[in-house]
């Protein structure tokens, strides 16, 4: 118990100089080189995380989801970029809602010219997406991302999510990959940039647990940021000033006495030994974690292959479902053209004796017409030949009356007949007649005149 509180105290006085990163489910020989943080963390000692060398960069959550945005977002940003420390921001992307209107809450609260790290788009969950949706989204978002901060995002996930979720889709983006165990990692046909192996770790500053992250081999801090800057705050630089004023004054001091170099040698290998205990407690604390880790994997693993078992089983009674689903629709669709088949051609039959029985009324009427037109033809012909032998009989007729008068005639001339006497002594009374009546007419209308003639001439006198 003894030497486990010495292990602890040496550990801790360890890590406040930035040495040793230790997470509960990390090997503590693994450095860290950034974290990622939170509302979760609350309040941050900026002053001190400016402070640990080991930090190169430090990424902050700034949305989620649609509506979410982080309340200490901007005052990290801002307290972090004046101490000097490279800052970039990720959204939390989840499933089931609009990419474009995630990608507006992102965009609404993350300005490019406050960024120094590539965008990151966190993606962990796919309740209610399935995996091919979950790629295109996450296509969309990255696409989306890269056109209005003109670069590539880098994409933040677990390992297995990738392997059995994202599959390839995303090789050529950088990846930030999380896996809490003591071995890095490995991504089918890809490499990552980043490795996320601790979320409980300890760093001077945040009093609570914390994500921690290293570079992959071959990587850098310039791998991850939009543009070439390394400069740091003037805190910062002040901060190095007065390291190296300290330094410099260190150095300028007088030789310490015999009697101070030997308290002082005493002192080192006192602090040597106590190294060497605390490094063999921590070996054997390393072994311990190793197999607790290995142990967990163990356990992780059975549970991942009974989930996908599970999943495989589910997926096969689905599939079964979807099988006989799917001959039931079939045979009712069959049924059901057979039905419609038949009632067409039901139908068709119909149609054809109608059509036969309009047809035979068709021909019966077209022969009760021709015999009509016959009828009409002959009854023609009757009276044609009626009229032909009336006009016949007229013509006789008129012949034998025209010879008869043309006989009276010739008798007449030869001898007037006593009527013709009496019609010519008739006219000539008439005209005598009306002779007298014409002469009387001028006779008083002469004697009218004179009347008139005489009157006047009274008159005058």
């Amino acid at each position: 118990m003894r030497n486990f509180v010495i292990f602890t105290l040496l550990l801790c006085l360890l890590m406040g100089t930035g040495l040793v990163a230790v997470a509960d489910d990390a090997t503590p020989d693994i450095a860290y080189d950034g974290l990622d943080i939170s509302d979760y963390q609350k309040d941050v000692d900026w002053e001190a995380i400016a402070r640990n060398k080991r930090i190169k960069y430090v990424y902050i959550k700034a949305t989620e989801g649609v509506t979410y945005k982080s309340k200490r977002y901007r005052s990290y940003l801002e307290q972090a970029r004046k101490h000097g420390i490279k800052v970039g921001s990720y959204h939390f992307m989840r499933t089931g809602s609009s990419v474009h209107d995630q990608f507006e809450n992102f965009k609404s609260v993350v300005k490019k010219s406050e960024q120094d790290l590539l965008p990151l788009i966190d993606i962990e969950v796919h309740n209610g997406w399935t995996n091919q949706q979950i790629r295109d989204s996450l296509k969309v978002f990255a696409d989306l991302i890269e056109k209005h901060y003109g670069c590539k995002p880098m994409v933040y996930t677990g390992a297995y999510f990738y392997n059995n979720i994202l599959g390839r889709a995303f090789n050529d983006y950088p990846l930030f990959i999380a896996r809490y165990a003591n071995t890095p990692p490995v991504i089918n046909g890809a490499s990552w940039t980043l490795w996320q192996f601790s979320e409980k770790g300890r760093v001077e500053g945040i009093s609570t647990p914390v994500d921690l992250s290293c570079f992959n081999k071959g990587t850098s801090l310039h791998s991850i940021l939009i543009k070439d800057n390394h400069s740091r705050s003037s805190r910062h630089h002040e901060a190095t000033e007065k390291k190296e004023k300290t330094e410099k004054e260190a150095k300028a001091a007088p030789k310490p006495s015999k009697h101070q170099e030997k308290e002082d040698k005493k002192k080192v290998e006192k602090e040597r030994k106590a190294k060497e205990r605390a490094e063999k407690l921590r070996k054997e604390e390393e072994e311990k974690q190793r197999k607790q880790a290995a142990e967990q994997e163990k356990k992780r693993k059975h549970a991942a292959e009974q989930e996908k078992a599970k999943r495989e089983k589910e997926q096969r009674a689905a599939e079964e479902k979807a099988r006989r689903e799917a001959e039931k629709r079939a045979a009712e669709e069959k049924a059901k053209l057979e039905k419609e088949q038949h009632e067409a051609e039901k139908r068709a039959a119909e149609a054809e004796k109608k059509a036969l029985e309009a047809e035979r009324r068709a021909a019966e009427a077209q022969k009760r017409a021709q015999e009509e037109e016959r009828l009409k033809a002959e009854e023609e012909v009757r009276k044609a030949e009626a009229e032909k032998a009336a006009a016949e009989a007229e013509k006789a007729a008129a012949e034998k009356k025209q010879k008869e008068l043309e006989e009276r005639a010739k008798k007449q001339q030869a001898q007037p007949s006593k009527q013709q006497q009496r019609r010519q002594s008739q006219r000539a009374r008439q005209q005598q007649q009306r002779q007298n009546q014409r002469q009387q007419s001028q006779q008083q209308k002469n004697n009218s005149n004179t009347e008139r003639t005489n009157k006047s001439s009274a008159d005058n006198d």
